[in-house]
């Protein structure tokens, strides 16, 4: 749940500034409430002591970064470019390890649930890949050709949902790979 905070601080700013009268600066609250809301996860992680992984830190700096120069040069579409930005940087991060360091990192995080060959893991990896890409067109397609609104709606319905769905369809596809629990000899 942590993972998605800065996206719920976000739009709840978003709504709550637009509600109270505030419609025209409501990006601008919402992008700051994203950063506060990145810095407390970051915050809330290091007090339980869990480890705060890569992905965590590069989403705190294109929050922070992209924040930043939103609210100094009052600017919309800034933010707006920091979801097909990170997107990008993980879809060439897949890529990028699997072609050049021989490393396929979806491989190192499903590897203890999943029993494939090396073809299949190869496959899924370009799959996040490419949804990843295909993520980081939608955003800039709906944050220059659609509202602001509708765009922090996609926001969250659309990223989130996407991703989820995303998810459920490999799931679903490679049920058949899920290691099975040996049972216990006793």
């Amino acid at each position: 749940m942590q993972e998605i905070f800065p996206v719920i601080a976000f739009i709840a700013a978003y709504i709550i500034a637009g509600k109270s009268g505030h419609s025209a600066q409501a990006i601008y609250w919402a992008t700051a409430a994203a950063m506060i809301g990145v810095s407390l996860q970051l915050a809330w992680m290091r007090l339980r002591r869990r480890k705060i992984e890569k992905r965590h830190w590069l989403t705190a700096l294109l929050i922070l970064v992209f924040g930043g120069i939103t609210l100094i040069v009052k600017n919309p579409m800034i933010i707006k470019w920091k979801p097909s930005i990170a997107y990008l940087i993980f879809a060439s991060g897949l890529l990028g390890a699997q072609r050049l360091g021989n490393i396929n990192p979806i491989r190192e995080m499903l590897g203890s649930a999943l029993n494939m060959p090396d073809n299949l893991w190869r496959r899924l990896n370009t799959a996040w890949a490419l949804f990843f890409i295909i993520m980081a067109v939608l955003n800039l397609i709906i944050a220059y050709r659609f509202s602001e609104s509708f765009w922090v709606g996609f926001k969250l319905w659309g990223s989130l949902g996407g991703t989820f769905l995303f998810m459920a369809a490999q799931i679903y596809l490679l049920r058949g790979y899920l290691k099975q629990e040996e049972p216990s000899r006793e």
